[in-house]
């Protein structure tokens, strides 16, 4: 790709850092009001309605899926949705803050090792430690945070590390096949089955929306449409140009940007810890973007020609 997508890519991973930045504190609010699953359904559902508005209004969108790759468009959209969203709220549920954090940490070094191994990818020295900067700076935050007192259980963590694995695999898959289909259309199908299972999961309490205030609902939508739509298409046209490990290790910028977000919303002063976490992950990162990936020969013989990416 030219540098125009590239400049393209960056500027568009810089929005989705600025809007998943605030989605912390958004999340904070919104449980005020909600339990955790209910808000994550609440969550997929507008993304859904979202996805399936865009679509049905552009339907020049809606390219053929042929029939050995219709699996893997579905678990893009239904891995990111129910299956993150499930796993996710119910380990977080069982551990401290903290661990859950320190564990979805992990998510650059998967994400990187599977591009290795399943895509045809190898890092470079200099990249490899920039994405393990990453994961250092966001393990040293989440432990900053304070492990909460509370032991957690061993179910919970394993549900946590669960999610972390099925958001790397979207990545990697999405990384796969997106170049072949339009963003957005590629995150619907998953997405509307991913909400039909949630609503079906949490139909008991969904109750719960009657009495949600008129600010409760603008953090629901705000967080099912820019939150969650909004990225999951960013990140995916992204990686028509970039690599799935440059367009994680970017995204890791979040972090940091979340505690500074928190900071001056809910007036939760940011340790030393945590503003020295902040400076190792920012480091990592342009280890990363400054030493891309090289693309060795395709890992599986069935992929359509792919454009070696940064």
């Amino acid at each position: 790709m030219g540098g125009d997508g590239r400049k393209g890519a960056y500027l568009l991973l810089l929005a989705t850092i600025a809007v998943g930045s605030l989605s912390y504190t958004l999340v904070q609010r919104g449980l005020d009001e909600l339990s955790p699953m209910v808000l994550a359904t609440g969550r997929v559902t507008v993304s859904a309605l979202m996805f399936t508005a865009i679509v049905l209004a552009r339907p020049g969108l809606r390219t053929p899926i042929p029939r050995h790759e219709r699996w893997r468009v579905l678990a893009i959209g239904f891995g990111g949705s129910a299956v993150f969203h499930l796993l996710f709220n119910w380990g977080q549920s069982k551990v401290p803050v903290a661990v859950a954090a320190v564990i979805m940490a992990t998510y650059p070094v998967i994400t990187s090792l599977g591009e290795v191994a399943f895509l045809g990818y190898r890092l470079r020295p200099r990249q490899a430690s920039g994405v393990a900067l990453c994961t250092a700076g966001c393990i040293a935050i989440g432990v900053a945070g304070g492990l909460g007192g509370a032991e957690g259980s061993v179910l919970g963590a394993l549900a946590v590390g669960g999610a972390a694995v099925a958001w790397a695999a979207v990545t990697l898959i999405t990384r796969d096949i997106g170049e072949h289909y339009d963003s957005w259309w590629l995150n619907t199908p998953g997405t509307v089955l991913g909400a039909m299972f949630m609503l079906a999961v949490t139909a008991p309490d969904l109750d719960e929306l009657g009495s949600l205030s008129w600010r409760g609902w603008l953090v629901v939508i705000w967080l099912g449409s820019a939150s969650s739509a909004f990225i999951y298409y960013a990140l995916a046209r992204t990686m028509k140009v970039l690599s799935a490990t440059t367009t994680t290790a970017i995204s890791t910028v979040v972090t940091p940007l979340s505690v500074l977000v928190a900071w001056g919303v809910r007036g939760e002063v940011p340790t030393l810890a945590q503003v020295l976490g902040g400076a190792v992950v920012v480091w990592g990162v342009v280890l990363v973007v400054l030493q891309p990936s090289a693309a060795t020969s395709p890992a599986s013989s069935h992929r359509r020609p792919r454009t070696p990416r940064p």
